[in-house]
C-alpha cells in the first residue's frame, strides 16, 4: 500500500476512492473498502489527520482507537492500494462541499465513491451523502451509498467501539472491529517490580491520543521477534504501591528477553478482572499467578 501523507498528487489513472476517519478501521468501514476493490480501479482510502474532534477540541479529552500509525498498519492490512492521509487544517475545515469534491477530483482523479450513509463532510458538516451523491455527478463521479452495518442490532460505529474498549468489553470491541484491538509502543523502564515477585513486565510506552481500555487485568496476546505470545496486560496505577501515573505492563509468558528501546505490539482478548488494592506482596503474588493461569500463559 502506497502511503501519501499530504496533497501535492495528481493522478493519472482513474481511481474508486472511499472517505472517512477510519477510526479502527471497523467491520462497516472494511466493507467501504472492500466495494472500492471490487471496480477494478485503485483503490484509494482518503482519510485525515489530525481527526477533526482533535483539531477543533485539542483538549477535550477525545481519544482515537488507533494511533496514526496503527491506523495505517490497519488499513495496509484491508488491501488498499493508496492511502492519503490528508492533513485537516483550518483552510481544509473551512471548504464548502463542492469545493471538496472539486478538490477531491482534480487531487485523486475519482471515478467512483463509496461513502457510509451517515457521513458527513465540507464546513459545519453542511453535506451530507445525498449532497456529496448529487455534487459528485457534477464531476462525472459515480456514488454508491453503503448502508450501515448492525451487530447485535445496534449500528457499529467507532464512537460504540470506543464505549465498549472503556469498559473493557474486549471481545465484542474485537468483533466490531473485525480483529483484535491493539496497542503498539516503544518498551521504557518501569519499577522492575513485577520481576522482584517472579514475574517480569515490559511497560509499553502509548501516544497520548491512544483510547486505552479501561483499568484492569487483560489476557493478551503480544508479538515479540516474529512470534505470538500468551500474556497479560494490567492497565492501571497499581494501587498496591499508589503510583499515580497510569501504566500498561505485561507479563509475556516464555520470554526473558531484553526488549527495552524496541517496540512491541499487544492484542487484548479479554478482561479478566478489575485493578484492586491488595493488603499484602504475597497476596498479590498469589493473584497474579491466578491471573496468569486465567489468560492460558500457563
Amino acid at each position: 500500500m502506497t502511503i501519501i501523507e499530504n496533497l501535492n498528487i495528481d493522478f493519472k489513472n482513474k481511481t474508486a476512492v472511499t472517505l472517512g476517519n477510519f477510526d479502527g478501521f471497523h467491520i462497516g468501514h472494511r466493507r467501504l473498502v472492500e466495494r472500492i476493490k471490487e471496480t477494478g480501479l485503485e483503490a484509494v482510502i482518503f482519510t485525515f489527520s489530525p481527526h477533526p474532534v482533535r483539531f477543533f477540541a485539542p483538549d477535550g479529552g477525545f481519544r482515537t482507537i488507533y494511533t496514526e500509525k496503527e491506523k495505517i498498519m490497519t488499513a495496509a492490512a484491508t488491501g488498499a492500494d493508496i492511502y492519503i492521509n490528508c492533513p485537516f487544517t483550518r483552510d481544509f475545515a473551512e471548504l464548502s462541499p463542492e469545493a471538496f469534491i472539486r478538490l477531491l477530483k482534480a487531487k485523486t482523479n475519482c471515478a467512483f465513491l463509496a461513502i457510509g450513509e451517515n457521513y458527513s463532510f465540507g464546513k459545519n458538516k453542511s453535506g451530507n451523502a445525498l449532497t456529496l451523491r448529487t455534487i459528485s455527478k457534477n464531476y462525472g463521479i459515480e456514488t454508491e451509498i453503503l448502508k450501515n452495518v448492525y451487530y447485535d442490532g445496534e449500528c457499529v460505529s467507532s464512537t460504540r467501539i470506543r464505549g465498549l474498549i472503556k469498559d473493557g468489553h474486549m471481545e465484542d470491541a474485537g468483533r466490531l472491529l473485525g480483529s483484535p484491538y491493539f496497542i503498539t509502543g516503544r518498551v521504557v523502564h518501569g519499577k522492575q517490580r513485577g520481576g522482584g515477585m517472579g514475574f517480569p513486565t515490559v511497560n509499553t510506552e502509548t501516544e497520548p491520543e491512544k483510547l486505552l481500555p479501561g483499568d484492569g487485568v487483560y489476557a493478551t496476546k503480544t508479538y515479540v521477534e516474529g512470534r505470538a505470545l500468551p500474556s497479560v496486560t494490567n492497565i492501571g496505577k497499581n494501587p498496591t504501591f499508589h503510583n499515580d501515573v497510569r501504566t500498561v505492563e505485561t507479563h509475556i509468558a516464555g520470554y526473558g528477553g531484553n526488549l527495552y528501546g524496541q517496540e512491541i505490539k499487544t492484542e487484548f482478548r479479554f478482561k479478566i478482572r478489575n485493578e484492586k488494592t491488595f493488603s499484602s506482596k504475597d497476596e498479590l503474588i498469589k493473584q497474579i499467578r491466578a491471573d496468569i493461569i486465567s489468560a492460558g500463559c500457563i
